[in-house]
């Protein structure tokens, strides 16, 4: 079995990925986040965490994406300002496409969302800090990968699971 933290979206609100971070640490195998921090390339965070550049990231160290493997699955993590997620997944697909990857993490729209297509399975944590659509709950997420199923469990910043909000998808 496989856990991946994923956050996104935290805008400067460095005390929740710290709270993330003490709480899981040594409960999950990777902490993502998804872009958007705001903070330095040499936070401390970053010694837990993987990120990559959002569109209000002004620290140019932060890679555009990152590419892991977790367990046998290649997985790809962007911000999503790229790829127009406002709109569709498309732009993600293509780029999920070249990297090989069947799981995608990305943010950008602020929104939770977890979807398959075409064997790629594509999340959004939503955001931590600045939550948009119709939820407006502060969320992070869990994927567990255990065999040939992945779940994806939901939580807000006070770290109560989302009732309702699991879903589960086969890995192909």
């Amino acid at each position: 079995m496989m856990k991946i933290l994923v956050v996104s979206d935290s805008h400067g609100n460095k005390e929740i990925l710290n709270e993330l971070a003490s709480r899981y640490l040594n409960k999950v195998d990777h902490f993502v986040h998804c872009g958007d921090s705001e903070l330095s390339s040499d936070d401390l965070i970053w010694g837990v965490m993987s990120t990559v550049r959002g569109n209000c990231d002004y620290d140019y160290q932060f890679p555009e994406a990152l590419r892991f493997q977790a367990g046998n699955l290649n997985v790809l993590v962007v911000h999503g300002h790229h790829h127009s997620v406002r709109s569709s997944v498309a732009g993600l697909k293509r780029e999920a496409e070249q990297a090989g990857a069947v799981l995608v993490f990305y943010g950008h729209t602020h929104i939770v969302k977890a979807e398959q297509e075409d064997g790629i399975i594509f999340i959004n944590p939503g955001s931590i800090s600045q939550p948009r659509g119709t939820l407006m709950e502060k969320t992070y997420c869990v994927a567990t990968v255990e065999g040939q199923t992945l779940t994806v469990a939901y939580y807000n910043e006070r770290h109560q699971k989302m009732p309702g909000m699991e879903k589960q998808f086969q890995i192909f």
